[in-house]
């Protein structure tokens, strides 16, 4: 009996496509959990060392209600910049 050359041309596309995806793979995609970890030391290093830097300066450490409105007003003044240059695409 002979093989479909079709089913064939099929299955050869399959296993290139298979082995191809593995090896054009995202970093990402193989180690999720390592990089999730190094983003997240990361992160973490970053805003412990801007929180000991922000805390050293006097008027800051002093009255920490200032920092915490001026974040609030960075996160609203960055909203509607977001908001205006997102119009500004569409």
């Amino acid at each position: 009996m002979l093989r479909d050359p079709l089913h064939e041309i099929e299955h050869a596309t399959k296993k290139a496509n298979e082995f191809m995806g593995n090896k054009t793979q995202g970093v990402f995609g193989k180690y999720p959990i390592t990089l999730s970890f190094l983003v997240l030391f990361g992160v973490m290093s970053v805003l412990h060392g801007f929180d000991d830097i922000i805390f050293k300066i006097p008027f800051f450490s002093n009255h920490p209600i200032f920092v915490f409105i001026l974040g609030i007003v960075i996160l609203i003044f960055t909203g509607s910049l977001y908001k205006r240059l997102q119009k500004n695409i569409d």
